[in-house]
């Protein structure tokens, strides 16, 4: 099995930061195996078109991740993704598959599409990376971004990680967000937000979303760090990283546009609800 990547420190703003300063935080890119479809083990579900449908893989050199796409129109495409994803030399393609537009029960054709990408904009500091498709576009499938402030979200909030493990197998599990903290990555001069959950990622999952139990995206991941003694943990750029480069390069009036588009997902039926006597 492949080594892992070289790994990334990360040093708290706390009272403890010599404690945690010594802590290591890797990467879950791997390998690019040959392109082939990513197996699911359940069946899609309506949430799924938030979650599992926005979900792509991204390759680059020998490197590969998962992406979400977060805005499309006539003419483009926006897909989030981890910064270290793409930080190999080389050109950048991004696989749609069938589930990605919604095709999962046609037959025949040539699948995944293989699309080339380019880079719009990276944060080093929050290990996140915007990348550009032109061709497919629109994609019928966007994800939908946390509208709030990642800070208020409560320690042992449920959020569920979507992401393509070893490059082949495209699924989610579900984890509790340990706190919401702030960072500093090795060879960075700044301090970026993280969301930090009980459960770390495997490879390839790296750049793939964290999403809330409404299906918000809320997080990206960018990998496992040791943030207690002896126990290591998954860590995830906060959403605030997100909007701060999409405004940074001019994307607020494509993503708020594609937001906007996505119809209101309907409410979770409450168990205790009377039925009505005419069926609505």
């Amino acid at each position: 099995m492949p080594g892992r990547l070289p790994a990334q420190a990360v040093r708290r703003r706390s009272a403890e930061a010599s404690r945690v300063g010594a802590a290591r935080a890797t990467p879950s890119t791997r390998p690019a195996p040959a392109a082939k479809a990513p197996t699911r083990r359940d069946p899609l579900a309506p949430g799924d078109d938030d979650t599992f449908r926005p979900t792509v893989v991204i390759r680059r050199g020998t490197s590969q991740g998962t992406g979400t796409i977060i805005a499309t129109a006539s003419d483009q495409t926006l897909v989030l993704t981890a910064a270290h994803v793409v930080r190999e030399p080389g050109s950048i393609v991004i696989e749609l598959h069938r589930y990605n537009i919604g095709l999962e029960h046609a037959r025949g054709g040539a699948w995944p599409l293989i699309v080339p990408a380019e880079v719009v904009g990276v944060d080093t500091a929050a290990d996140v990376a915007i990348l550009r498709l032109r061709d497919p576009s629109p994609l019928p499938f966007v994800a939908r971004l946390f509208d709030g402030d990642s800070n208020d979200l409560r320690t042992d909030t449920l959020v569920t990680s979507l992401g393509v493990d070893l490059g082949a197998r495209l699924s989610s599990w579900n984890t509790k967000i340990v706190e919401t903290t702030r960072l500093q990555l090795e060879g960075e001069d700044v301090e970026r937000p993280f969301l930090i959950t009980l459960k770390i990622p495997e490879h390839g999952r790296s750049g793939g979303g964290l999403f809330t139990e409404q299906g918000r995206l809320v997080g990206v991941c960018v990998g496992h760090a040791e943030m207690v003694k002896d126990r290591r943990m998954g860590v995830f750029a906060s959403i605030a990283s997100v909007r701060r480069l999409i405004r940074e390069h001019d994307l607020e009036t494509l993503v708020d546009r594609s937001q906007a588009r996505l119809a209101p997902r309907p409410a979770p039926a409450r168990e205790d609800a009377t039925p009505s006597p005419h069926g609505l």
